[in-house]
Formats: structure tokens, sequence, C-alpha cells
């Protein structure tokens, strides 16, 4: 039973990264979407939401500008959200283990990103020649480079790294495993601030500040701040169209 889901996992993986190649920007690759679906999928979904809520806000503030590609959403939240099912580890300790796999991820995506580009002669040469099949198989085989790449680790990582992961904490010493869950809960905070860096001006400051205030001296919970912000920002947008008629 446990292969089968970590091979319908892997395939699960795949296809989500077809999401931003052929299928449109769905946001379905972010890891609170892959936590809630590997969490079916394993049984336990509360785990999968926590997990992959946790996680999105470590992601969330790493974005792929120009050339650049980031730590791997995708793959972090699978392999994070399947460690914290399958080994018991609470969240803080998952989430420090997840952002490595996000780094491998990110290897992994530059080296399809490397094999595709050699489809690019390929499909000219088939252009030439009007052949418009051959360039529909070139760019299949250049999602499929994709789909490979993403769901052979995560096959790799769900069905080997779980006794790994297992085999390595009981080596750990406690001490260890303390430091890396406090550690952890800087990630969260750092992916918030890294997302700050482009969205932070002088207009949004006053409502980061009042926000703050809310959480922090006056403890409401974060469901009526974000209920508190949208009627916010639908008033700003009824003002802002307003005094553009």
């Amino acid at each position: 039973m446990f292969l089968i889901r970590c091979i319908v996992v892997a395939l699960l993986a795949g296809l989500l990264r077809w999401d931003g190649r052929i299928g449109g920007q769905n946001l379905l690759e972010e890891p609170l979407v892959v936590g809630v679906l590997v969490g079916l999928v394993f049984g336990d979904p509360v785990t999968g939401l926590i997990m992959g809520a946790t996680l999105q806000l470590v992601f969330m503030g790493i974005v792929g500008i120009g050339a650049s590609t980031p730590p791997d959403g995708l793959i972090g939240g699978i392999m994070g959200t399947v460690f914290a099912i399958e080994s018991g580890l609470g969240v803080e300790a998952v989430v420090a283990l997840a952002m490595p796999m996000g780094i491998l991820g990110q290897s992994l995506g530059i080296l399809a990103r490397v094999v595709n580009a050699q489809f690019n002669h390929t499909a000219e040469k088939y252009a030439k020649v009007g052949d418009i099949r051959g360039i529909n198989r070139t760019l299949w085989a250049g999602a499929w480079m994709f789909f490979i790449f993403t769901a052979v680790p995560v096959f790799l990582g769900s069905y080997f790294g779980v006794d790994l992961i297992n085999a390595i904490l009981n080596f750990i010493p406690q001490f260890v495993l303390d430091g890396l869950s406090r550690a952890s809960r800087l990630l969260p905070a750092l992916g918030l601030a890294i997302l700050m860096r482009f969205l932070y001006d002088k207009q949004s400051a006053p409502y980061l500040v009042l926000g703050f205030l809310l959480s922090a001296y006056l403890k409401m919970p974060l469901l009526s701040i974000t209920i508190l912000g949208s009627v916010v920002a639908y008033l700003i947008y009824l003002n802002r169209k307003e005094s553009r008629a």
C-alpha cells in the first residue's frame, strides 16, 4: 500500500509540474495545494493542510526573476508533507528538512532546462521542413523532461527517504533536533520578509503596522484580521473607482 501511495504521489507531482508548462499558471504547484493533495493520498489531509500552509509561508517570497531558478516549492512541499505524515515529526522539524529538498529540486529544474535546450535545435529542423507533428513531438518531449525530473526524485524520496530520515534521526542528539525546530520557526518569517521587499512601499506601510498591532497587541485571530483587511481593500478599490469616474 505504501508503494502504491508513493507511485501516486510521484505521478501527481509530475502532473502538477505541467501546470506552469502546458496547463497555464493555475498555482497548482504551490505548497498549500500539494500539501492537501499529498495528505489525501496518505490518508491525513489535516497534516497535509498544516504542512502546506506552513511551507507556503516559506516559499511564497521566493520568486524566480529573469533566468534565475528559485528553490522548488513543489518538491519541497511534497517531501515535507510526506515526511511529516510518515515520520511523525513535528511541523518545525519538517520545515527544516523541506528546504534542502527544495534546493535539490532547484538543481533538478536547472538540469531539466539544460536538457530541454537541446530540443530547440530539433524543433528548428522540423520547422524548416514544415513538419508540424515533429514539432509537437519535440515540445511534448520537453514537457516530459519536466515530468520525469519531478516524478522520479519524488518517488525515490517518498519511498526510501522516510526510512533514511528515521535512521538519521535516531543518531541525531535531541538538542540538535530542538535547535532545528527553533531555527525553522524563522523560515516563514524569512519568506514573508523576502516577499515584503517586493510589496513594501510608503502607501502599504500603515496597513502593515495596523495588522501587526491587531495581532500582537489586540490578539485578534488571523481570520478576523484577514476579513478586516479584505473589507479595507474593497473600500479602497471603491474609492479609487469613484475618483476615476
